[in-house]
């Protein structure tokens, strides 16, 4: 049986490939999701195989009296491993629909809107991925700006007619509340009754924290049957609904104006904005069979991979977008490997609590262990160059749940 386990382990790393894992380690499952795609942003210029910079019908949503022009790149600084976007105070002379003509009529359902060729008032960022996604897990590390009035987001665009999933939405004035959201093609289903009255389901999430203080990340989880957003590993908001449009995922810096959603928009005294900061974003499917390797030998290590992650604790609870509490009874860990440089990986930690009892080993082929440590919050370093061999088994147990996993070394 050992002898199995070596070809198979050795047939996995000899080809010098690895995948990114992540487990969700609940109180009674495990529910492991698979490495899709993402971007680490280790490279000086966007991957423009996987983003785009705009929706491909229009630069902004004007229906939204938002500000912004997006560039093809202007708005955007890949350095030192992350993403920054920005906005710039700056009159824009461009057309909101590309290929339409500078004077045909744009409209807000049946009004009128102006002109395509107008004055934008501001430059901004965004990336939105040139595929399609169809349920999943979505996970982004990224840090706010300090400044106040402007509005980024991180999110699944589903097209006309349209379905959205927005799994944050952000204003820089609230450090300690994300706004979540969704919208069916189905009115019906957009609207939930609020003691005496219906309003549109989405709301501001308040925890305890400030997300301009370092790195957080943000999740969601899209099921056939279900939605949940997370911060930090701490699910904040669930809601039954079968949303099945393939959607693209956005992330963008909007600039509201002073008469529209999300209001107000930024002093207009100020001209840079400061960064929204990406660090990654990576998505996850539940099919192994669409699972993507990473070859090791070409894996570019991020000077900021072990960044800590804050710590954040929900505050507000209320049942309208948390659910009930027997809807997280039985949510734990969220839990993912993935490299960090050569022999080195990442175990990366998340959520409410951590069983005192939770931790990981790492043992050789024949089950000797190296190494065993309790789990810890956050990026806890493994360093296989401590070690004599070339391949690994990873042993995690928390709730009376276990997963393994192979690390390779690559001399």
């Amino acid at each position: 049986m050992r002898k199995l386990l070596f070809l198979i382990f050795f047939g996995i790393i000899s080809k010098s490939a690895i995948s990114q894992q992540l487990w969700q380690i609940n109180k009674d499952t495990v529910i492991t999701w698979y490495y899709q795609d993402g971007d680490e942003f280790n490279d000086s210029t966007l991957n423009t195989d996987m983003w785009k910079y705009w929706y491909g019908w229009a630069r902004t949503i004007f229906s939204q009296k938002e500000q912004q022009y997006y560039t093809d790149g202007k708005n955007l600084e890949l350095k030192d491993g992350r993403l920054n976007m920005f906005a710039v105070k700056e009159n824009i002379q461009a057309r909101v629909v590309d290929w339409l003509p500078d004077t045909d009529s744009i409209k807000d359902g049946r009004k009128f809107d102006g002109f395509n060729k107008r004055t934008f008032k501001y430059s901004s960022g965004m990336i939105q991925t040139k595929r399609d996604y169809l349920y999943g897990y979505f996970e982004i590390k990224f840090k706010m700006q300090k400044l106040k009035g402007y509005w980024p987001a991180f999110w699944l665009y589903g097209g006309t007619p349209n379905e959205e999933i927005d799994w944050m939405e952000l204003k820089t004035e609230k450090p300690n509340a994300i706004h979540v959201g969704r919208h069916s093609q189905k009115s019906e289903e957009n609207r939930i009754r609020n003691y005496i009255r219906k309003k549109l389901w989405g709301d501001w999430v308040y925890f305890k924290g400030n997300l301009t203080d370092g790195d957080n990340i943000i999740s969601g989880e899209w099921t056939p049957t279900y939605l949940k957003y997370y911060l930090n590993g701490e699910c904040i908001a669930y809601t039954k609904l079968n949303l099945h449009t393939p959607k693209v995922l956005c992330a963008n810096l909007a600039v509201p104006s002073n008469h529209g959603p999300y209001h107000p928009g930024p002093d207009t005294t100020i001209i840079n904005s400061g960064n929204y900061e990406i660090d990654y974003i990576r998505t996850w499917t539940s099919n192994q069979d669409n699972e993507k390797r990473i070859d090791i030998r070409s894996y570019h290590p991020k000077s900021n991979s072990d960044n800590p992650i804050l710590t954040s604790k929900l505050k507000s609870k209320t049942r309208f977008y948390y659910g009930k509490k027997s809807d997280h009874k039985k949510e734990g860990l969220i839990v993912s490997v993935f490299p960090d440089e050569k022999n080195i990986y990442i175990l990366r930690v998340l959520g409410k609590d951590i069983p005192v009892d939770a931790n990981f080993k790492i043992a050789d082929i024949n089950g000797n262990v190296l190494l065993s440590s309790k789990l810890k919050y956050g990026s806890n370093k493994i360093n296989l160059n401590s070690f004599t061999g070339s391949v690994f088994i990873l042993s995690i147990e928390s709730y009376q749940q276990k997963v393994t996993y192979p690390l390779g070394r690559l001399d």
